[in-house]
């Protein structure tokens, strides 16, 4: 007796129409596209590994550094981080003082940093430190990551605000979005920061954004690589 034939009496399998294939075809294309459009980071130089051309000691992308206090310096060697020649960082150290701080700012010319009557306790405990990256386009509507690894003792922040015009009585873009988030204390190995982001859910208005990273309190060394923005293809935005 042959075996019998699973699909004996079944009527047979209605062929697609052609608008079902396009629907299918389309889906596909946008699933690709959303992907790869996922994967462009919008940071540029998040690896710290170029130079400016019109500077050598100065970071591509990135706002001057003062060299003291915010140093773009050959990070230190980790357990998961590749080691060599050529690895750069940016390395901020917030147990230098105020005084020391204000000091460097006159001798390189940062004069948009100097307050008054700097003290002599370390700038942890008052005004800390930072750096800006160069903005970026915003696309209205989209949720975005944020990724940067760090390595400190845990006093380091990283933000991302969100710029735009404001009124029609100026055109002078102004900030009109933040967000934050604490990095996790890696005093002996190198952790990762993520977060998840949407700057125009509430302010409309923003049409650029720039990563700041901010290490502050408690005073020491902390170092920051990698920094990463990328837009979220629509499913895998929170509440999708």
């Amino acid at each position: 007796m042959s075996p019998r034939n699973p699909w004996e009496g079944r009527a047979p399998a209605r062929p697609l129409s052609d608008f079902s294939l396009i629907k299918i075809a389309a889906g596909l294309i946008l699933s690709v596209v959303s992907s790869l459009y996922a994967a462009e980071p919008l940071v540029l130089n998040g690896d710290l590994e170029k130079a400016d051309p019109a500077d050598a000691t100065q970071p591509l992308g990135w706002d001057k550094t003062d060299g003291l206090g915010v140093q773009w310096a050959s990070c230190p060697d980790g357990p998961d981080v590749p080691a060599g020649p050529g690895k750069n960082a940016i390395r901020m150290d917030t147990a230098l003082t105020e005084q020391q701080m204000v000091a460097q700012w006159t001798k390189v010319g940062m004069t948009e940093w100097i307050f008054p009557k700097p003290a002599g306790n370390a700038i942890a405990e008052t005004y800390g430190l930072s750096l800006y990256s160069q903005a970026m386009p915003v696309e209205a509507g989209r949720t975005y990551r944020v990724t940067v690894r760090y390595k400190g003792s845990g006093g380091a922040k990283v933000w991302v605000r969100g710029y735009g015009v404001k009124s029609e009585q100026s055109d002078k873009p102004k900030r009109l979005y933040e967000s934050m988030g604490a990095c996790p204390a890696a005093v002996d190995h190198w952790g990762e920061f993520t977060q998840d982001f949407n700057p125009t859910k509430h302010t409309p208005k923003v049409t650029t954004m720039k990563v700041m990273l901010f290490a502050y309190y408690p005073a020491g060394v902390s170092w920051f690589d990698n920094i990463s923005i990328v837009a979220l293809p629509a499913a895998d935005e929170p509440g999708k």
